[in-house]
């Protein structure tokens, strides 16, 4: 798909233009520290020229381990004035998983927080620099600054480019690095638009920037004059404080994070009325707790959707449980790639200018992740009546028993809207008869027997669906993004 659009319109230059416009405006609060606009804007080109003086320069790499901080923001916008691919990566790598990405990335540049020193003493830097996100000291980033304390705001025009590498999670074997560039950033952008963040938004940055979304907020609210309140560390009871002492008015967050926080507001509640947009995503949320979450913040949550490949091609549904789909942007298809009707299980296809550009194999290497355009999300969904979708589950999670597919997502749902459940699991074993038999993993609150909870769903699921066997654990293993670990669940299963 061609799509006419000017360097003009990309975040970069949005950043200047409210520099120019906005200057005092305020674009990152961090602790006790403010960024306006202009000084932002002013380290950007600080840092470009210094990283230009340094010796890096279009398509080398700068990886970076830092957190949501005002740090990556100028190294982001740096690298893209610079022409180079900036690369951030979760804090909690170890260092042999470092090393892996050093030897695949190859960065000219490494930049990490000052508390990862003795993790950075492991790793294989012969042929990289490195520096910290210190104010001071000899490794201090500022350094950098100081090959250019002066300089030139000179904008380029190359926006097609590859400037960010996003890693996938990483949950089916070695993570992917997923490639934008300006053009496809812009347009991922432009496709928030349910978004409704203004010039006078305040954004609680509370996602970690290795994640899309983490970087894809900060942008958001950089092209759009708005201000950003940047979270370091996640804390429940930071981010409600942020929304109340800094007027917070958007806020997104994963699923796992919705009850914590009801129960951190509860327990102290704050003045969050100034919240106007609040978002769900990484995963599915179950409606009981988004139902809980909003009588208790009386806001909407909204149910965003995206993937590491792809964000932008959903706008918010009618309720919190659906997602609306950007016009000539989605299609649901079964297995063999045909549209299924509405009211039938397909998978999501996405498509859209603001797709990525594919996976990031090395230098000037990027494979295509699309077939004739459209990007399998191999996730699973329904449209109902009203054009929304529903989600069902993943693609690779679908038990199959007797040929019958059912999502486990379906299960876990009825079963957790049990009193006695707190949380729950349903994934496949092998089975020699049927394939895989069906086995739910329960976390209960107070004790019931595997009887009551197989009568409770007799009342809410068809037979084919319902778990050959019920077991007790003492938690649900979850991943980092709060996504049950189903690898872990089902050897527990397995074993039960």
């Amino acid at each position: 798909m061609t799509t006419c659009f000017a360097p003009s319109q990309t975040p970069l230059h949005a950043l200047f233009r409210h520099a120019a416009g906005r200057p005092n405006a305020v674009a990152l609060i961090a602790g006790d520290e403010t960024w306006s606009y202009h000084r932002l804007a002013n380290e950007v080109a600080c840092l470009s020229a210094g990283l230009r003086r340094a010796g890096i320069g279009p398509g080398d790499r700068i990886m970076l381990s830092v957190r949501t901080s005002p740090v990556y923001a100028v190294f982001l916008f740096a690298g893209m004035m610079t022409g180079a691919i900036v690369v951030p990566l979760k804090i909690e790598f170890t260092a042999r998983e470092l090393n892996d990405f050093l030897a695949w990335v190859q960065p000219a540049l490494y930049i990490h927080e000052p508390d990862l020193q003795a993790q950075v003493a492991q790793l294989d830097l012969a042929h990289t620099r490195t520096f910290d996100t210190g104010d001071q000291g000899p490794g201090s980033w500022r350094h950098l600054l100081g090959y250019a304390l002066r300089a030139q705001a000179v904008l380029p025009q190359d926006i097609d480019s590859t400037c960010l590498l996003l890693a996938t999670s990483g949950t089916t074997g070695r993570p992917k690095l997923v490639a934008y560039n300006q053009r496809s950033m812009a347009h991922v952008v432009g496709s928030l638009q349910s978004w409704a963040i203004g010039t006078e938004a305040c954004v609680i940055g509370s996602t970690p920037v290795a994640h899309v979304s983490g970087t894809f907020v900060l942008l958001t609210a950089m092209v759009h004059g708005s201000r950003e309140v940047m979270i370091p560390r996640f804390d429940i009871d930071g981010v409600l404080d942020a929304v109340e002492q800094h007027g917070g008015t958007a806020l997104f967050v994963a699923p796992f994070i919705c009850m914590p926080l009801v129960e951190a507001q509860r327990k102290r509640p704050r003045d969050v009325s100034s919240l106007q947009v609040c978002g769900v995503g990484g995963d599915a949320c179950r409606p009981q707790i988004a139902e809980t979450f909003e009588s208790t913040f009386n806001v909407t949550l909204g149910n965003t959707y995206g993937l590491t490949e792809c964000i932008g091609s959903t706008l918010f549904g009618e309720h919190c449980r659906t997602l609306r789909g950007a016009p000539g942007r989605t299609r649901l298809v079964d297995d063999t790639g045909a549209e299924v009707v509405p009211g039938t299980v397909g998978e999501l296809y996405l498509s859209g200018p603001n797709l990525s550009l594919g996976y990031w194999t090395g230098p000037g290497d990027i494979i295509s992740h699309t077939r004739e355009g459209w990007f399998a999300s191999g996730d699973l969904m329904v449209q109902e009546a009203n054009g929304d979708y529903r989600f069902i589950g993943r693609c690779k999670d679908q038990i199959v028993c007797n040929t019958d597919k059912i999502s486990p997502v379906e299960v876990e749902n009825q079963l957790v809207l049990h009193p006695a459940v707190a949380d729950a699991a349903v994934v496949g074993v092998a089975d020699e008869e049927a394939g895989q038999r069906v086995v739910a993993l329960v976390k209960l609150k107070t004790d019931v027997a595997p009887d009551e909870l197989q009568q409770w769903l007799a009342d809410r699921l068809a037979p084919f669906k319902r778990p050959r066997q019920i077991v007790q654990v003492e938690a649900i293993t979850r991943n980092a993004l709060g996504k049950i670990d189903r690898v872990a669940a089902t050897q527990v299963a397995a074993s039960a």
